[in-house]
């Protein structure tokens, strides 16, 4: 169980993972995160959040960026690989209900992962949903074809304008919130700005 069936490098010292996870992938909801063990002898427990899963393939997918001991054993994984011990899925789910005017969802960096579930809800719902994803430069997005594939509007900011529009995310947010549809919610995960 926890098998690892794909390991990706999405970035600099960014990974995403698919194990094997069949109740977590079955139970989780947007917002839910997990505790992890990488084995029975690192007794350090630490949390990541469900950046997607699959209920019918039963897998589960985090995604991390190693800077740590815990995370840059857990980048040491290779596919085939198990995680030893996992838990979730857990926390209170993102509350998510039908809104007349859009929902914007802002991912800075990493935040862009556990946003995914989010906008996934979103839509389930009906709700219009504008997304802003930003980064360092263009090497540092993520998830940018899975966020496009949801939304009914992506706008990719990167600091240096490397890629998308020279901006941090808080600029084209402002000036969403200044049109004559503002938006009904804004969901915002990432670093300080």
């Amino acid at each position: 169980m926890n098998r690892i069936v794909e390991k990706r490098n999405l970035s600099e010292d960014v990974f995403r993972f698919t194990f094997e996870a069949p109740n977590i992938a079955r139970e989780r909801k947007a917002g839910q995160f997990l505790i992890v063990q990488l084995d029975n002898d690192f007794a350090e427990r630490f949390p990541l959040t469900i950046a997607d899963a699959d209920k019918e393939k039963g897998t589960v997918d985090i995604i991390f960026q190693a800077v740590g001991a815990s995370t840059l054993k857990l980048a040491a994984l290779e596919e085939g690989d198990s995680i030893a011990n996992v838990l979730g899925p857990l926390g209170m789910p993102t509350h998510i209900e039908k809104l007349e005017n859009p929902v914007v969802c802002v991912g800075g960096g990493i935040g862009v992962a556990p946003m995914h579930p989010i906008v996934e809800a979103n839509r389930a719902v009906g709700n219009k949903i504008i997304v802003i994803m930003g980064a360092r430069n263009k090497d540092l997005l993520i998830m940018e074809e899975e966020m496009k594939a949801l939304a009914d509007e992506l706008i990719v900011v990167t600091d240096d304008g490397s890629y998308g529009r020279k901006a941090l995310v808080t600029e084209p947010l402002k000036e969403l919130c200044e049109s004559n549809q503002p938006p009904a919610q804004v969901i915002a995960i990432g670093p300080p700005i």
